[in-house]
């Protein structure tokens, strides 16, 4: 009887990591990405990268960025954003005091959004204070 126990134990196992598996998607492809631009702290030269999206069962995304020329790999994490997906895979870009980050990433079904970091944070903020200050100005004619 304790055998029969651990032989249906060990086969619902293997039942569960399989579906847990195979509704894992991940989307990749090389993109040439014509500007410089950051993803977090990370920042990369204009040029050819591999971008890879792997979808985690937690409803998170793992996002894998490697530099075609130097072989380099950075990985991100990623939280569900309250987009609806674009009907393709899409990078997009923010621009804050000239410099582009990489906020979102829109898959077919859902949009991921890259945790922002305390450099772009604090751009953004900078950029809103500014845009603030400037808006009170006018001309009286």
């Amino acid at each position: 009887m304790k055998k029969i126990i651990q032989i249906c134990s060990l086969l619902s196992l293997i039942v569960l990591f399989t579906v847990v598996s195979a509704s894992a998607q991940s989307y990749g492809s090389e993109v040439n990405i014509p500007f410089a631009f950051n993803v977090g702290d990370q920042s990369y030269e204009s040029g050819d990268y591999i971008v890879r999206l792997e979808k985690l069962a937690t409803g998170a995304a793992t996002l894998t960025i490697q530099d075609v020329k130097t072989d380099e790999v950075h990985k991100v994490l990623m939280n569900v954003s309250g987009d609806a997906g674009s009907g393709e895979v899409k990078l997009m870009f923010d621009t804050i005091n000239g410099q582009r980050y990489l906020t979102k990433v829109s898959t077919p079904d859902r949009a991921y959004a890259v945790i922002k970091s305390k450099t772009e944070r604090d751009a953004a903020e900078k950029a809103r204070n500014k845009a603030k200050d400037g808006a009170g100005v006018g001309v009286a004619n």
